[in-house]
């Protein structure tokens, strides 16, 4: 990179945040998705659940569902509108577009991934913001930072693998099913809309080995009072480092900035009478 455009870098890489988060304004599904859905999940379920049940942990129930449903906040922000945004811009041609011009790639790629953030953060501190108003849920002011350490290492993952998965979705019609279809069993086995203690270990195992559930349950952990240091263990933060490097990986080697071949209109010619004449003429009468 000249020291020119590096000079520029952090203009350019902000000016593509606010333009993905204009984008994320003036979409009402990708709003919807990231900060209406999680904020209606635990509304309902909370509303629906009398005071005195209790989680499997023996937190209260709010306690337990308002970071179980921040997690949920994450995937959404930073995996379903990361697939659904960028194969959408793939397949209309505007990734194809953008490479023709002098903006860097990586900035293009930074404002989605600052876009995610500001969108997974917002959604989370309205989500808990919620819960402590009007549920009676406690966080000690202590553990803020770890909350804020576990989201960002999510969304970062999260994202990653959201690139990752778009590199193999064919078509704009079929992302938000692909999105959904992939994300939302993770979250059935991972602790996010209920508490998976009674669950067989061979289940608890693989939610263990998949990066949904080391941040449901460091999310979870954070806001119990007996928490007093990094709530996620070493061998889940080894799982989540390990899925963002395979991800990281995959996207390097397949992302694609053009549409696939897929796309391409294999419809036949339409008819026209001077194409008829021509093969009328040219075509030898039938004994």
């Amino acid at each position: 990179m000249s020291r020119g455009r590096l000079r520029h870098a952090p203009r350019l890489a902000l000016g593509q945040i606010r333009y993905q988060l204009l984008l994320l304004v003036r979409n009402p599904l990708g709003f919807f998705l990231a900060l209406v859905v999680p904020l209606l999940l635990v509304l309902c379920l909370n509303l629906l659940t009398p005071g005195s049940v209790t989680a499997d942990n023996g937190v209260p129930y709010a306690e337990f569902l308002t970071p179980a449903i921040g997690t949920f906040c994450l995937l959404n922000a930073c995996y379903v509108n990361t697939i659904t945004g960028l194969v959408l811009a793939r397949e209309q041609g505007i990734l194809k577009r953008l490479r023709g011009t002098p903006l860097p790639m990586w900035t293009y790629l930074f404002g989605r991934l600052g876009s995610a953030f500001v969108t997974g953060a917002t959604a989370l501190a309205v989500l808990v913001a919620v819960g402590v108003a009007f549920f009676g849920v406690t966080i000690d002011s202590a553990t803020i930072g770890y909350v804020a350490g576990v989201a960002s290492l999510a969304m970062c993952c999260f994202f990653l693998l959201g690139v990752a998965v778009s590199t193999l979705v064919p078509s704009a019609e079929t992302a938000l099913p692909v999105a959904y279809g992939t994300m939302l069993p993770l979250a059935f086995i991972s602790d996010v809309f209920f508490s998976s203690a009674h669950a067989p270990q061979w289940l608890h195992d693989l939610a263990s080995a998949l990066p949904v559930a080391p941040v449901a349950r460091a999310m979870e952990d954070t806001f119990r009072p007996d928490t007093h240091g990094w709530p996620m263990s070493g061998g889940a933060m080894l799982v989540m480092l390990g899925w963002a490097l395979g991800a990281a990986v995959t996207a390097a080697l397949l992302f694609r900035w053009s549409p696939g071949p897929w796309r391409r209109d294999h419809r036949a010619p339409r008819w026209h009478p001077r194409h008829s004449a021509t093969v009328t003429a040219t075509t030898p009468p039938r004994p």
